[in-house]
């Protein structure tokens, strides 16, 4: 089995983003293996009860269409105005304008 291409993937969460995008939600990232597929939710600050089951609600549908594959979701907390971290191997799906922000 192939890792699903990075496109689909990227289709996909785009998809599953509609209308669960809160002011908390800075960055959604993912990486895709031949047999599994990653999520990264990266919040502002601690992750309310509401923005975790946002990221299970985004996550069920990314996995509704990619039916063969196992998926893993984390949510991350991050300092405002830090950078998102991002490693190797993995694409950004959502990236909240931050240049707009008051600090």
């Amino acid at each position: 089995m192939t890792a699903p291409a990075a496109s689909n993937v990227a289709a996909s969460l785009n998809r599953a983003l509609w209308g669960e995008v809160s002011p908390n939600l800075r960055s959604v990232q993912f990486a895709t293996e031949p047999r599994r597929i990653c999520l990264r939710f990266f919040f502002d600050g601690t992750p309310t009860d509401a923005d975790r089951e946002s990221a299970n609600c985004i996550g069920a549908e990314v996995a509704a269409d990619f039916p063969e594959h196992t998926f893993s979701e984390e949510v991350i907390p991050t300092t405002p105005g830090t950078t998102i971290p991002r490693q190797d191997g993995w694409q950004v799906a959502y990236a909240r304008n931050e240049s707009r922000l008051v600090a």
